[in-house]
């Protein structure tokens, strides 16, 4: 997992029926200090945490993760077709008991 910034969104008119009603947000991951790691974004499924532009976000980008989140309940249909999550909406964090970020 890691921290990430919402910094856009995705519009699918069209998408698998596992998707319905999921949004996909465009993420970028920011270090321990706020500040972003690299210029790779990723598109991220938002499965109904409603998170906006700018939030900090905790991504989960690992199949078996995803798959006991999204998939533990399916007894039918398809999987849903996602190898990156958000899973929570960060307010703060610290380190050491200081405060990193927030």
């Amino acid at each position: 997992m890691y921290l990430a910034r919402v910094t856009g969104t995705v519009v699918a008119t069209q998408k698998l029926s596992p998707l319905t009603g999921k949004r996909l947000l465009v993420v970028r991951k920011i270090g321990l200090d706020g500040e972003p790691l690299g210029a790779t974004e990723d598109v991220a499924l938002d499965p109904g945490l409603d998170a906006g532009l700018d939030d900090v976000v905790l991504v989960a980008k690992e199949g078996a993760v995803i798959a006991t989140l999204l998939d533990a309940d399916r007894t039918e249909g398809l999987p849903t077709p996602a190898n990156v999550v958000i899973v929570a909406i960060v307010d703060e964090w610290s380190i050491a008991g200081e405060p990193a970020g927030g």
